[in-house]
């Protein structure tokens, strides 16, 4: 258990003391000239200049790319109990004070950086939280974190989802299951706008289910209510339920894992819309190419793909990807028609996706209006100095 005192310092390169001072919560290995004290993983470290000023206060990771997570800029503030208590506290505060739960029982209560608690994702579903937990220092908080967060939301448990990539280059092992009371159910059920939805909080991506599209998927109803609708990367079908609610005549959901689709169709069914969705297996630039030789076409689109750009050097090829797909997409709507498009990689800003819209407009020969911009749900907030902590851009589109 992190006793909050510092057990070293790191300090920084004289050149890189500006990115500390515009308070930008990552100290990225290349910026750190030293290291010095007795440091373990996920122990707290002062950040000092060359001449030993000091800084900040974070957590230290000497096997990372990130070495240092800073949580404090204030240099009387301890890294113990609690401070974990009191941000967790003002993430719940500040939740209800943006209207959070309003017509849901599903949400992100702690957005990492962004609730200034590096390290930790913690995501309210109905009865259960589900929390992943990516640094050293949360590792050793674990325990004392989950039942913090049985004592400041009363859930049925606190389930751990923490199997994703960035846990790996923190060089930490994977781990799912409960922490803290219940153990969740195979699905769990939550509301959002009036829809029920199952969430497989076990298997499904990232803690089971989009909850940064929450305001998106209510936004984009009235432009999903044609007689044809296509959800490409559809996962869990949330979009289409809230396409068949504004009278999509039918909506077909298009993903590569059929248990995601066979999800997707029990969440239209408990909404009253069995029948009225069609599970199509497949990879999306495929399975388009195959609907634009065919001459199909369709009222609207949604387009929610994966992360295609998780390095900067995967963004050229992401971009391709980005312009390839929204291209046939363009090319599948009828005139009139509504293109829902986004991009969830945090390394490609929302003026490169708009460009590569741009240019998939031209090539595809069709007028496109942008009617809408979309961002990641008010649970996702933004934290001005760590422009990392927006990823997911959208638009959507009327192409003409």
């Amino acid at each position: 258990m992190p006793k909050g005192e510092p057990t070293g310092k790191v300090i920084v390169k004289p050149e890189r003391e500006d990115a500390v001072k515009r308070r930008h919560p990552w100290l990225f290995s290349g910026s750190v000239a030293k290291i010095e004290g007795k440091v373990q993983p996920g122990d707290v470290v002062d950040v000092v200049s060359q001449d030993g000023t000091w800084l900040a206060r974070g957590f230290v990771n000497p096997q990372s790319e990130v070495p240092v997570r800073i949580a404090t800029w204030r240099p009387d503030e301890r890294l113990d109990e609690e401070w974990l208590w009191n941000r967790l506290q003002q993430a719940w505060q500040r939740r209800k004070q943006l209207g959070i739960p309003d017509q849901t029982d599903a949400f992100r209560l702690v957005y990492a950086e962004s609730d200034f608690l590096p390290g930790v994702i913690a995501d309210c579903y109905a009865d259960f939280v589900v929390v992943q937990i990516y640094t050293p220092a949360m590792e050793k908080w674990r325990d004392l974190l989950a039942e913090f967060l049985m004592e400041l939301l009363k859930p049925k448990g606190v389930f751990e989802r923490s199997d994703f990539d960035t846990r790996l280059r923190e060089k930490l092992l994977p781990r799912i299951g409960p922490i803290k009371g219940e153990p969740p159910p195979e699905r769990v059920t939550i509301t959002e706008h009036g829809l029920k939805f199952l969430v497989d909080v076990w298997r499904g991506h990232k803690t089971g289910f989009y909850l940064d599209q929450r305001e998106n998927r209510l936004r984009s109803e009235p432009y999903l209510k044609g007689e044809r609708v296509l959800n490409a990367f559809s996962y869990t079908g949330s979009f289409a339920v809230y396409a068949l609610r504004a009278g999509a005549k039918q909506v077909i959901n298009l993903d590569t894992s059929a248990e995601v689709l066979r999800l997707a169709e029990e969440n239209a069914a408990i909404n009253g819309f069995a029948g009225s969705v069609q599970s199509l297996e497949g990879n999306a630039f495929q399975v388009l190419r195959k609907f634009r030789d065919a001459g199909e076409q369709f009222d609207a689109i949604v387009l929610d793909p994966p992360r295609f750009a998780p390095t900067k050097a995967t963004v050229p090829n992401a971009l391709r990807g980005y312009k390839d797909i929204n291209w046939l997409a363009m090319r599948l709507l009828k005139p009139g028609g509504f293109l829902v498009t986004f991009s969830c990689s945090g390394m490609v800003s929302p003026e490169m996706f708009q460009q590569v819209l741009f240019e998939a407009a031209l090539d595809a020969k069709r007028d496109v209006l942008i009617v809408e911009r979309l961002s990641q749900s008010r649970d996702h907030p933004i934290l001005l100095n760590f422009p990392e902590s927006e990823y997911l851009k959208g638009f959507v589109c009327l192409v003409c």
